[in-house]
């Protein structure tokens, strides 16, 4: 039903730019279209303000239901460029979509050369660690957000060859991300901890600072009650106080789990547009460092 929808779009895109109203528009400044908060910040730190970007995920809506409008797409394909993640189920029909029928839109997989790993829920099943689909939140870890903001830097420089001012852009934001790794290494390995999330969207940066992920959700599915019971333990035995939720999820669900548990509720936004700000924080929950 997905790659229907995304067919009708495609063709009122061409319908649309094939129209006269296409070109009564601004075209001072170009368009760059990204699919997500995170890859607009990547794009605005290395290009400035010369360009206008588009976010195709509303603020607050979930990569997970989201379908991009006609508009949307009709924006996207007069774009200079596409840049997305790559990993998200919206973003592999769009980018068939783009192929198709926007040969004239470069597109940037920011993915390109990032490790992947499975979605990593960190306790035993039935004596074995439970590992389920790739986690597409590879922005969060600073070692593949610095692959990411290289991705679309060279994919950038394909267009614009001679722009020393992104080069430039680009390095001092390299620095930001080692000066970001260097503090989280400061503040998470010198104890390993364990903390609990909900949907396990935090795998890549436990990972690489020796952290315990546990989700509660198993397979995308509510945890059944013998689970919860083996939950109770572990959380008791590592001493954990807060369960952690993305905040584009509904809270009900999650809520009735921090009661069961005797757990401080707290929203996360994997999606915030400053990343580099949102994993130092994402970091000190996990470090008990901070207030939610």
């Amino acid at each position: 039903m997905y790659r229907i929808r995304v067919f009708f779009l495609c063709i009122i895109v061409l319908i649309l730019c094939l129209s006269t109203s296409c070109h009564r528009l601004d075209r001072n400044v170009d368009t760059i279209t990204v699919s997500i908060d995170p890859l607009r910040f990547i794009t605005e730190q290395i290009t400035g303000n010369d360009f206008n970007i588009q976010v195709l995920v509303p603020p607050g809506s979930s990569p997970e239901t989201y379908e991009p409008t006609s508009a949307q797409m009709l924006q996207t394909a007069r774009s200079k460029a596409y840049i997305e993640i790559g990993l998200l189920d919206f973003e592999i029909n769009l980018e068939q979509a783009i192929r198709e029928n926007m040969p004239q839109v470069t597109l940037i997989k920011s993915s390109d050369r990032v490790p992947l790993l499975a979605e990593h829920c960190g306790h035993t099943h039935n004596d074995e660690e439970h590992t389920h689909g790739v986690d597409p939140h590879i922005w969060l870890s600073p070692t593949r957000l610095k692959t990411i903001a290289e991705n679309v830097y060279n994919g950038l420089s394909v267009i614009y060859p001679d722009s020393s001012k992104y080069k430039e852009n680009y390095d001092a934001l390299c620095k930001r991300i080692d000066s970001l790794d260097r503090s989280l290494v400061t503040l998470l390995t010198p104890e390993k901890r364990g903390f609990l999330i909900y949907h396990p969207a935090l795998t890549y940066l436990a990972a690489d600072y020796g952290q315990t992920q546990i989700s509660v959700e198993v397979e995308g599915k509510e945890p059944s009650a013998a689970y919860l019971s083996r939950l109770i333990d572990t959380v008791k035995a590592m001493e954990i106080n807060k369960i952690l939720y993305q905040k584009q999820f509904d809270q009900s669900t999650v809520a009735a789990v921090a009661t069961e548990l005797d757990l401080t509720l707290v929203a996360i936004d994997p999606l915030a547009e400053n990343v580099i700000e949102n994993i130092e924080y994402l970091a000190r929950l996990i470090a008990n460092r901070c207030t939610p």
